[in-house]
C-alpha cells in the first residue's frame, strides 16, 4: 500500500518544475501587457502631436517659418514609426509568450490526466514504473519548451539588435542627403494626410454606379493654368505618351497647377482613385522636391478641402485651358474624369464628338452601356494603374 501512495504523488513532485515554469511566463506575460499597453498609449500621444504640428502648419502658413515647422513634422512622424514598431514587437513578443504557457498548462493537463487514469487500476494490475516514466515524460516536455522559449528570446534579441543597425544605416544615410527628409516611400505620399476633410479609401468596382459618392464637376479653369518653370520637363501633348518614370520624376509641377493625382491608401486593404486636384505648395528641390495638393472638391470650401503630401512620381499634369491639343486614336486606353465627379477612371477612346470637340469614351464597367460618356480633352490623360 506505502508503495503505490508514494507512486501516486511522484507526478505531482516531477510536475513542480513545470508548474513553476508556468508562474514564470505567467507574470511575464502580466508584465508584458503593461508594457504594450503603455507603448500604445504613447504612440496615441505621438499620433496627437502629429496632428496638432500639422494642423497648426495649415492654419499659419503664412506666418511661420515653414521649414523649421516641416522638419519638427518630420521629426514627430519618424518617432510615431518607431512606436509603432516597438509596439509591434511587444505584442509579438506577447503572443509568443502566450503560447508557450498554453503549450505547458497543456502538457502538464495531459500528464495528470494520464496519471488519474492509471490510478483508477489496480496496484497489482499496474507496474509502478509507469507513473514514474509519465512524470518522466511530462518533465521532458516542460524542458523542450522552456529550451524553445529560450530560442525564441535569443531571435528577438538578434532581431532587435539587427534593427537597431538598420536604424543607424537608415540615420547615416540621411546625414549625407538631406533630401531624403521628404522621401517616405516609393509613392511619395506621407502616412498621415492633412486631417481636415474627408476620409479617402476604400475602391470602386468597376461596374458600380458612377454617380453614388462622387464628388460634382471639376472647378473651371482661370488664373491657375499659369506656365511652368522653365527646368521642367513636360510630358508629351496633352499629358498622353508612354512615359517612364525617370521622365515622370523629371516633371517639375508648379503652384496653382492643375493636376492628376493619386492618393496613398489610408490601410493595406484599401486602395484609392486618380483624383483631380490643385498644387497648393512645392516643398524641397531637386530628388527631394513633394507637392502639397489639394484634392478640387467644389462641395466644400477652400480651407475644408482635404490636402495631401506627395510626388511627381504620383502624378500627371493637366493642359491649360485653350492650349491645343492632338486627337486620340479610337481603341487607345486613358485615364479620364467621369462626368460629374472629380474622380478619374479608366476608358477606352471611342471617338471625337464632331459638334463639341469631347472626346467620347466607354469607361471601365460600362461596356454594356449603349451610351457613351463625353470628357473634355484636357481631362483625357495617360492611362496609369
Amino acid at each position: 500500500m506505502s508503495s503505490r501512495n508514494r507512486n501516486a504523488r511522484g507526478p505531482n513532485r516531477n510536475s513542480g518544475s513545470t508548474q513553476g515554469e508556468e508562474a514564470h511566463l505567467w507574470s511575464q506575460i502580466k508584465d508584458d501587457l503593461r508594457t504594450m499597453i503603455d507603448g500604445v498609449n504613447t504612440s496615441n500621444d505621438s499620433l496627437r502631436s502629429i496632428i496638432a504640428q500639422d494642423n497648426y502648419i495649415a492654419k499659419n502658413k503664412d506666418t511661420i517659418d515653414m521649414g523649421d515647422e516641416e522638419q519638427k513634422l518630420d521629426g514627430l512622424l519618424r518617432a510615431g514609426v518607431k512606436g509603432a514598431d516597438l509596439s509591434k514587437q511587444q505584442i509579438d513578443a506577447l503572443i509568443e509568450h502566450v503560447t508557450v504557457l498554453r503549450a505547458l498548462v497543456k502538457a502538464r493537463e495531459d500528464s495528470e490526466a494520464q496519471a488519474a487514469s492509471s490510478s483508477s487500476l489496480s496496484g497489482r494490475e499496474r507496474p509502478g514504473g509507469l507513473l514514474a516514466a509519465t512524470a518522466r515524460s511530462a518533465s521532458v516536455r516542460g524542458a523542450s519548451a522552456r529550451e524553445k522559449e529560450r530560442e525564441r528570446e535569443r531571435e528577438r534579441e538578434r532581431e532587435k539588435e539587427k534593427e537597431k543597425e538598420r536604424d543607424r544605416d537608415r540615420d547615416r544615410d540621411r546625414d549625407r542627403d538631406p533630401g531624403s527628409v521628404y522621401e517616405f516611400d516609393g509613392s511619395g505620399d506621407s502616412p498621415v494626410p492633412s486631417p481636415v476633410g474627408r476620409k479617402v479609401g476604400g475602391s470602386a468596382g468597376a461596374g458600380s454606379d458612377r454617380s453614388v459618392n462622387r464628388d460634382s464637376v471639376p472647378p473651371r479653369g482661370g488664373d491657375r493654368d499659369t506656365p511652368g518653370k522653365a527646368e521642367s520637363v513636360p510630358p508629351e501633348l496633352g499629358g498622353i505618351g508612354a512615359a517612364t518614370a525617370a521622365q515622370r520624376a523629371k516633371i517639375v509641377f508648379f503652384k496653382g497647377q492643375d493636376v492628376v493625382f493619386k492618393p496613398k491608401p489610408t490601410t493595406t486593404i484599401d486602395s484609392t482613385e486618380w483624383m483631380l486636384g490643385r498644387v497648393q505648395q512645392v516643398l524641397g528641390e531637386g530628388k527631394s522636391r513633394r507637392y502639397k495638393v489639394q484634392d478640387a472638391d467644389p462641395d466644400l470650401p477652400p480651407d475644408q478641402r482635404v490636402e495631401y503630401r506627395t510626388s511627381a512620381s504620383s502624378m500627371i499634369p493637366i493642359p491649360a485651358t485653350g492650349v491645343e491639343l492632338p486627337g486620340l486614336d479610337k481603341g487607345r486606353t486613358v485615364l479620364a474624369l467621369y462626368p460629374d465627379s472629380t474622380t478619374f477612371y479608366k476608358a477606352e477612346v471611342m471617338g471625337t464628338d464632331a459638334a463639341t470637340g469631347k472626346i467620347s469614351l466607354r469607361f471601365e464597367g460600362e461596356e454594356n452601356n449603349v451610351t457613351l460618356q463625353l470628357v473634355d480633352r484636357r481631362f483625357v490623360v495617360e492611362y496609369r494603374n
